[in-house]
């Protein structure tokens, strides 16, 4: 008698070959019965955890640095974006102020393309220097050359810096003041529709709901206009 042992998806089976004792001339006593082979069940189980655990291990290898940059060999991760990151989100540049808000505008797109990025507080500086230019760009070297040499600039600083030179608060009030003085006068409804829409902007406290931004409109029409809108 021979037992053969076989693996069958992680399940040991045994096999038994009877064969004939010639030379003792009897048969040998019957082995106990093998252990019953698995189930279907069984099988799938073992299949679906084997599957489970090479799943695991290839999520493992696969899985990228911090901050989607490889590792250089025999140093630490690059745990920044760099700037080729940031101009693959294509920043907008910023020249001149045409409207003061056009400030903040500027500087909330650059957040956002941050948040997409790991980037330091200096570094978001200088990235957003870079999209400074004509009369932008020269106020940035000036400025920088207002520091201590190798100074640091934070964004905090960069946009404190930034604000107070393209958007001062004194230029807030006056845009404000105009809000509050806009009347359509001369104006056709369109051209004092537009200058409504872009000067409420400096006054959000007073157009912050539909009703109180429409009697705000109301407010400067002409005479004609405003009795027509106040019948219906």
């Amino acid at each position: 008698m021979a037992i053969i042992s076989i693996i069958l998806n992680g399940h040991l089976v045994c096999l038994v070959q009877m064969a004939r004792n010639t030379r003792s001339g009897h048969n040998e006593v019957p082995p106990p019965p093998p252990p019953p082979p698995p189930t279907p069940a069984e099988l799938l189980a073992t299949l679906v955890e084997g599957q489970r655990m090479l799943n695991d291990v290839m999520q493992t290898m696969a899985q990228p640095n911090r901050g989607g940059h490889h590792v250089r060999q025999g140093g630490e991760a690059n745990q920044h974006s760099n700037f080729k990151d940031f101009q693959d989100t294509k920043p907008p540049v910023f020249k001149e102020v045409v409207e003061p808000l056009e400030v903040d505008e500027w500087l909330n797109t650059l957040e956002q393309k941050f948040r997409l990025l790991r980037v330091t507080e200096e570094l978001k500086a200088e990235y957003a220097a870079h999209q400074l230019e004509g009369k932008a760009g020269v106020w940035w070297s000036h400025y920088r050359t207002s520091l201590p040499a190798n100074a640091l600039v934070t964004w905090d600083q960069f946009k404190t810096a930034f604000r107070n030179t393209y958007f001062p608060q004194g230029l807030m009030t006056i845009k404000h003041t105009e809000f509050m003085n806009l009347n359509q006068g001369n104006k056709s409804l369109t051209e004092y529709l537009h200058a409504f829409n872009n000067l409420s902007r400096y006054a959000s406290e007073i157009v912050d709901t539909e009703a109180k931004k429409l009697a705000s409109f109301k407010r400067g029409l002409g005479p004609k206009l405003s009795k027509n809108m106040a019948g219906n």
